[in-house]
């Protein structure tokens, strides 16, 4: 039986009773990054390009809520309800969303450590970020073609206020976002009833507090320089550099080295 099998088998033993220890929840999201690592390139873009797809029901359905609801002040927190969708499908589909590879493609490279390992995060990095790019913006430039010109316009008006921020504040607003993201990626190889609430909870949390997410963004900000809502510079500059370093330290250096830490001695 392969390692992989043997800790699925194991993690499956567990779930029925209930108990699994987070040497094992290791084990298990560094096997699953592993064979990230080592994926071809064009089944990890294609992959990542569709996730940049499945991604904009998330701005879509804020889009929708917004439209349908008065201006009210409780109308941002009832728009967030519609954050989880693009997430939804992405988990669904098992496609591959950058905030999620840096924590997964990250666990295993923490008890490698070698020049090698590095090298294949970098590689799985590099594509994964540039296939959801390449689908946010793409799907974001079509927007008025998908869903009209008043949705288009309410999901304009729903997403500007990010850019009334400083780009050091949606730095730091982005940390949360890429570890909460990256506990949604830990948790759900072990679940099995509960994947759909998981999601749906955690991404709720980010899209409520207004965390920006780098590939939700894109599509956001693709929406907003269309619409003339900022220049291509102040949304590359301002926004998208920002928050993906925010997201990527969240994620890959906050909680991967976090839960890395607290079973480096039983794995080591």
């Amino acid at each position: 039986m392969s390692e992989k099998s043997q800790h699925e088998k194991k993690v499956d033993d567990l779930r029925e009773k209930n108990d699994i220890a987070s040497k094992t929840i290791y084990a298990v999201v560094s096997g699953i990054g592993r064979e990230e690592l080592t994926r071809p390139a064009s089944g990890l873009f294609l992959s990542a390009v569709a996730a940049g797809f499945a991604i904009s029901a998330s701005p879509i359905m804020i889009a929708a809520i917004s439209h349908a609801l008065p201006d009210r002040s409780w109308t941002g927190f009832l728009s967030a309800l519609g954050y989880p969708f693009g997430f939804l499908l992405i988990a669904l589909a098992r496609l591959q969303l950058f905030t999620e590879t840096t924590l997964t493609a990250m666990i295993p490279v923490t008890r490698l450590r070698t020049r090698r390992s590095f090298q294949l995060l970098l590689r799985v990095w590099g594509i994964v970020l540039a296939g959801n790019v390449l689908g946010a913006v793409v799907i974001g430039l079509a927007m008025p073609i998908l869903i009209g010109d008043a949705l288009t316009q309410a999901m304009a008006e729903a997403t500007h206020h990010l850019l009334d921020s400083s780009a050091f504040t949606l730095f730091l607003r982005a940390m949360p976002a890429g570890f909460l993201i990256g506990l949604m990626a830990w948790s759900l190889p072990t679940l099995s009833t509960d994947r759909f609430l998981s999601v749906f909870l955690i991404t709720f949390l980010v899209g409520a507090a207004h965390f920006p997410h780098i590939i939700a963004g894109s599509v956001e900000m693709t929406v907003l320089v269309h619409q003339g809502y900022a220049s291509l510079v102040q949304a590359v500059g301002q926004f998208w550099l920002p928050v993906l370093l925010g997201n990527t330290i969240g994620g890959a250096a906050l909680f991967a080295g976090l839960a890395y830490g607290q079973v480096h001695k039983e794995v080591e």
